[in-house]
């Protein structure tokens, strides 16, 4: 405790007061500014005892320099009669409280009932500051947050959102607090948000993957979390999942289309299967046929050598048409001129077979590619081959043009009609079990298959496959 007091005798009475009351006093009298203002430098006080009126100091100048060093204990004033309106002032001034020294009946109450509030003032500075810096670290974090954090009421119009939700949807905090949350999501994904709000009522949450527009018009997808607050708020956490949701779109549309392809591979390989029994069965069969009776006939008349002989030459002549159709039919499987010299030739060779078979003219530009991969040269062949049955079903084309190119780290191939062209939505479509056989050839070998209608008429196809490269190795 500061005592302000000129009287040690007076000082000591209201010591005496307070520990006859139980406290444990520790106390410092002082009767003049120096020593006050030296006082209170020194250390922080519980309690300002002050006398009215002395030689050297006034309470008022002793008020002024305990509001100076902004001290918050009690103030009380112990002195003799000075009127009421000298006592409405000091406690206008800040005084806490004024006593009579000849009646300190009410000096115990007082100096506890200061004390108690003073100290549940500091306890409410104190919660106060806490709950602002809470407040203060809260908004920051919020503010501060990568994902969606919003506050909306239970009819999704929003009351609070964050910086993300800015920076995600693409409107500013203005627009945003003057939308529902209903307004922003498609029409593909509305049915479930309402289903979810609706829910959210009763279970007190929400949980959530909707597809919403972004203010550019493009369209996201957001994964929701809220909960309840109250009945008329409820605080959402929203991230955007659009690459993962896209990515997951992608892996179920590839899956569907590799089914699809599956089964179109497994129906080509049956009809090629059964193309090539009727063939055999048709062809092959009557010619052996054939063979097999005129050889039954030379055995039964070997006795007429001018006729034997010229079934023999029959025969002979059979025989090579045969030979004749197993060499196409084995080169429709799998052309001998691909291994044996190369891409460019079985190209001309299979371009030349199409002419005579469609009457649409090919266009050739081919260059060499040296010896490499046969894989890469099968691979090019077949969506080759693919590309021209396209041409005959669909493009309605007088003339195809093929362009073979050679470069140091790539092998590219144009395949140009001057057909129809293709739709787009054929392009991009999962049903065009053609365009996605020949997407996946150049996908096993690191290639690239690109489709597109020409500006004018017709469709053109890029195929276009790395060359790898072998690294020396060290020594």
């Amino acid at each position: 405790m500061l005592v302000i007091e000129d009287n040690p005798v007076d000082a000591e009475l209201t010591i005496r007061l307070l520990k006859t009351a139980g406290y444990d006093v520790t106390y410092k009298r002082v009767e003049t500014k120096a020593e006050m203002e030296k006082a209170l430098q020194s250390r922080s006080w519980d309690l300002f005892l002050s006398d009215y009126s002395m030689p050297h100091f006034s309470v008022q100048t002793a008020l002024g320099l305990y509001q100076f060093y902004k001290c918050d204990s009690p103030f009380i004033v112990v002195s003799g009669a000075i009127g009421e309106d000298k006592a409405v002032e000091l406690i206008n001034a800040g005084v806490n409280d004024y006593l009579m020294k000849d009646n300190m009946t009410r000096f115990i109450p007082v100096v506890e009932r200061e004390l108690r509030e003073t100290r549940n003032h500091r306890n409410l500075l104190n919660v106060t500051y806490a709950l602002a810096s809470s407040e203060e670290k809260y908004r920051s974090y919020v503010e501060n947050a990568p994902d969606v954090v919003f506050l909306a009421d239970l009819s999704g119009n929003f009351v609070e959102v964050n910086e993300a939700a800015c920076r995600i949807t693409g409107y500013t905090r203005d627009e945003l607090l003057n939308m529902s949350v209903l307004h922003m999501i498609t029409e593909e994904s509305l049915v479930v948000a309402k289903e979810m709000f609706s829910r959210m009522k009763s279970t007190g949450t929400l949980n959530a993957d909707l597809e919403v527009w972004h203010q550019n018009g493009s369209k996201r997808w957001i994964a929701v979390d809220a909960i309840q607050l109250s009945r008329s708020l409820f605080l959402g956490f929203t991230k955007d999942v659009t690459e993962r949701k896209n990515a997951i779109n992608e892996v179920l549309k590839t899956r569907e289309e590799l089914q699809r392809f599956n089964q179109y591979l497994m129906d080509a390989r049956e009809n090629e299967r059964a193309s090539v029994a009727m063939e055999i069965h048709d062809e092959l069969g009557q010619a052996l046929t054939a063979i097999k009776i005129d050889l039954k006939w030379v055995m039964e008349n070997l006795s007429d050598s001018a006729k034997s002989f010229q079934k023999i030459n029959r025969i002979i002549e059979m025989v090579n048409e045969t030979i004749k159709k197993v060499q196409r039919i084995s080169a429709e499987l799998r052309p001998g001129l691909l291994d044996d010299l190369g891409l460019a030739t079985a190209i001309e060779w299979y371009s030349g077979e199409f002419e005579q078979r469609t009457g649409i003219n090919c266009i050739l530009m081919l260059e060499e590619l040296p010896d490499g991969d046969g894989r890469i040269n099968l691979t090019l062949f077949r969506i080759f081959q693919e590309a021209l049955t396209n041409v005959i079903r669909h493009a309605q084309a007088h003339h195809v043009k093929i362009n073979l190119k050679y470069r140091e780290n790539e092998i590219s191939m144009t395949i140009e009609d001057d057909g129809v062209g293709i739709p787009a939505d054929k392009i991009s479509s999962g049903k065009s079990l053609g365009l996605i056989g020949m997407r996946e050839r150049a996908k096993q070998i690191n290639g690239t298959v690109v489709f597109m209608k020409k500006y004018t008429h017709g469709t053109k196809i890029v195929i276009r496959i790395p060359i790898p490269t072998h690294e020396p190795e060290s020594l």
